[in-house]
């Protein structure tokens, strides 16, 4: 690839339209490899790479590293922590994402997790076809971002007044679900929505599950001032998956629904709890933005999910008696 050139009358920035994914995934590494202080509790250390395009057609970049603390939720992937440096830039300093290259310590690609994939789709300086690049031992994926995160919300990239708006046009128009259980999930979700009443945010859900025994559990989410404290609707039916697997009774359908009847694709969050405690065949009910219905497993909402667990343990992740 060619060299980068200086910004004509921008003094210190650099025009890096000359380099190609070689060069970002040695970058990538290269940082990895240098950072002495790991993150406290896995050791496990993973690097992110933005690229991203300027206005005028000139390319930059950010570097985004994972760091955790002693409280697993409170901790922060590469990708969020490359991408919230993004906002700091004028609007004319960075007008899309072209690419993010991912190093970690595994001995192969790992992909994004799914708060990762869910807060880059998020972004508005991304597309479903935005490039994610992923190194490891040799080894090389490239794939599309909406390829990693399927049935995104349909408010995934709307202000909380256009979520408003939006679930107000769309509620009218959603389509049913045939069957009787899936109806019970969808008017039990609803019913539960209308419990996340807190003027935090427009938009309140709630999350039913149904059994194979016809029963149901619902529950609802709790907002917190401080929105990543908040409480997920479908991870607080957890407790009701294991004990009716306990005792011997597998879920037939769930359902995350809005107060206004719009089925979504489970969070971030709840789609990894589900895929990696063994929930991964239940169907979920969605709507997409025109209204349709479509049940794809839990599973289908999160394709390619990491597995570097031994590479995880091998760092030191999850160290010690319990």
């Amino acid at each position: 690839s060619r060299n980068p050139v200086m910004r004509g009358g921008e003094c210190g920035l650099v025009d890096e339209r000359g380099f190609d994914d070689d060069h970002w995934v040695r970058q990538a590494h290269r940082v990895r490899d240098e950072r002495a202080r790991r993150p406290s509790q896995s050791k496990f250390r993973v690097v992110a790479v933005v690229v991203y395009e300027r206005g005028d057609g000139t390319v930059s970049h950010v570097i985004g590293h994972n760091d955790e603390a002693a409280c697993l939720k409170n901790s922060i992937c590469a990708e969020r922590a490359a991408f919230v440096q993004l906002c700091m830039l004028p609007q004319s300093a960075c007008s899309r994402v072209t690419a993010v290259y991912i190093a970690s310590d595994a001995a192969e690609p790992i992909t994004p997790g799914a708060l990762c994939r869910e807060f880059m789709m998020s972004s508005p300086l991304t597309s479903t076809d935005t490039r994610i690049v992923m190194e490891g031992g040799g080894r090389r994926l490239d794939l599309r971002l909406a390829g990693l995160y399927p049935h995104a919300s349909p408010y995934i990239r709307l202000t909380a007044e256009e979520q408003a708006a939006a679930g107000r046009r769309l509620g009218p128009a959603v389509r049913p679900f045939p069957a009787a259980h899936e109806q019970q999930a969808w008017e039990g979700a609803v019913a539960a929505a209308q419990r996340d009443a807190r003027p935090l945010h427009a938009i309140g859900y709630g999350a039913c599950v149904v059994f194979e025994d016809g029963s149901d559990a619902r529950a609802w989410q709790w907002k917190a001032l401080e929105y990543s404290c908040s409480l997920d609707a479908v991870c607080l039916l957890a407790p009701a998956l294991a004990a009716r697997r306990d005792g011997g009774v597998e879920p037939r359908v769930l359902c995350l629904a809005d107060q206004h009847g719009v089925c979504h694709a489970p969070h971030a969050t709840a789609r990894a709890i589900l895929v990696e405690h063994g929930y991964g065949d239940v169907r979920v009910l969605v709507h997409d933005s025109d209204g349709h219905a479509h049940t794809p497993t839990a599973a289908e909402l999160l394709p390619t999910a990491p597995t570097a667990f031994d590479a995880f343990l091998a760092c030191g992740g999850g160290a010690g008696e319990a």
